[in-house]
């Protein structure tokens, strides 16, 4: 099988295995950031915030003991057969407290989430009761507590409902209204400065006319994968080929919680990125270059705990470089505790031969056959084609052997919907 090659003038690629891994590079860049600061929010605009604290229960839910059915709260003094008579003494309207006490052998008329009265200790559904009068005759046993939901039962005052490091979703939002939670303790949106290098580039936005450059994808894809992680895109535009307009965007770029470029992790006579980070006192140049493929000439930096993440030029390249490295970067500064992507096994329905000594980031299209996954590689597979973004829906990982039998079960986090 053909082997994935990246920019041909980085002068490690060649030798990429030398690098370190994937792993070791991630560690690195992880182990420098520093979460952002909290604030507190609203409970309508919370989510997809990150919890800074965690957050428990301010009451029991229910908070008073209530039906699970329509029917008519009893007291019993114990279970009782079939046949058991009781007297009917009233209501109760869901929604309200209900000043009835119950004495043993009485019941009252309840709906599906009433809150029973005093003295009341199981429910009899409403099919297993005939009423002649105000006598009640069950039809079937009454068990204690049968059909009720009793207070603190659901959630318990003080009870931990989720911890510091989650992001919340509909559902969690729908939680804490229950509750009558109003705000929320979380971490800031993180503000992401990110922009392209390169003379060959023009800007989709702004190329109206005939022109002989490559259009930028990189930065809308960015901004988009920005988007979706919870932060807040800064689009910084396209920095020409020089090393002062390059340092005065990194400049700019670091004023922001992270900075993120790309082509500009490759070594070569007109990539000055290195050299304009270099030359900012509190920058660190952590990692450049890494033993996988594609992406071999990411870079990774820090400065003053914001990451610094020099992804490379050709759209495959930036795109797998950001999911591995941009994103769990990004929860990190946003204050997720789960950085992994959500991962499937897959049967890999071909061979993948790559080179040894590297982990290779193959793009899949994952389909559900007999009740199993399976992942066809989308070919070509080399990063200068950007073909696969039409139809891949999955990237597979095949670990530093470098090789995938056929039939094989690898790894594959997904990047879209498996139809």
């Amino acid at each position: 099988m053909t082997e994935e090659h990246d920019h041909a003038h980085y002068h490690g690629v060649d030798k990429a295995e030398v690098h370190p891994t994937v792993n070791e590079a991630l560690r690195i860049l992880l182990e420098s950031i520093f979460p952002v600061k909290p604030e507190t929010t609203s409970l309508p605009k919370a989510n997809n915030r990150v919890l800074f604290g965690d957050v428990k229960s301010p009451i029991d839910l229910p908070r008073r003991t209530r039906s699970t059915r329509d029917g008519f709260a009893v007291n019993i003094p114990h279970e009782v057969e079939a046949g058991q008579s009781f007297k009917v003494s009233g209501g109760v309207r869901i929604g309200t407290v209900p000043k009835l006490f119950l004495k043993p052998y009485e019941a009252a008329r309840v709906a599906t989430g009433s809150n029973i009265p005093s003295g009341a200790n199981a429910v009899l559904m409403v099919e297993y009761g005939d009423v002649q009068g105000k006598t009640l005759l069950a039809n079937k046993p009454i068990k204690m507590k049968e059909n009720l939901l009793t207070q603190g039962e659901d959630i318990a005052k003080s009870q931990l409902l989720l911890s510091a490091g989650t992001r919340l979703r509909p559902q969690h939002i729908a939680l804490f209204s229950m509750l009558g939670i109003e705000s929320v303790r979380v971490f800031s949106k993180p503000k992401i400065a990110f922009f392209s290098t390169g003379d060959e580039l023009v800007d989709p936005k702004k190329s109206r006319s005939k022109h002989t450059g490559i259009y930028d994808a990189n930065r809308p894809f960015i901004a988009s994968m920005i988007s979706d992680l919870g932060a807040v895109p800064v689009d910084l535009g396209i920095a020409k080929d020089n090393f002062g307009v390059i340092k005065t965007k990194m400049l700019k770029g670091l004023r922001y919680d992270a900075l993120i470029l790309s082509a500009g992790s490759s070594v070569g006579e007109r990539d000055y990125v290195a050299r304009a980070a270099n030359s900012i006192p509190g920058v660190r140049i952590l990692v450049h270059g890494v033993a996988m493929r594609p992406s071999s000439p990411t870079g990774i930096a820090s400065y003053r705990g914001k990451p610094i993440i020099l992804l490379p030029g050709f759209p495959t390249s930036a795109i797998i470089s950001f999911y591995v490295f941009a994103n769990p970067a990004i929860l990190r500064l946003s204050g997720c505790t789960n950085l992994e992507k959500p991962i499937i096994r897959a049967k890999l329905v071909e061979e993948y031969d790559g080179k040894p000594g590297l982990t290779h980031f193959v793009r899949v299209k994952v389909a559900m056959k007999n009740n199993e996954y399976e992942a066809n590689i989308v070919r070509p597979t080399e990063a200068q084609y950007s073909r696969w973004l039409q139809s891949a829906n999955g990237i597979a990982v095949i670990n530093e052997k470098g090789v995938a039998g056929q039939n094989e079960l690898v790894d594959v986090f997904l990047i879209a919907e498996v139809s």
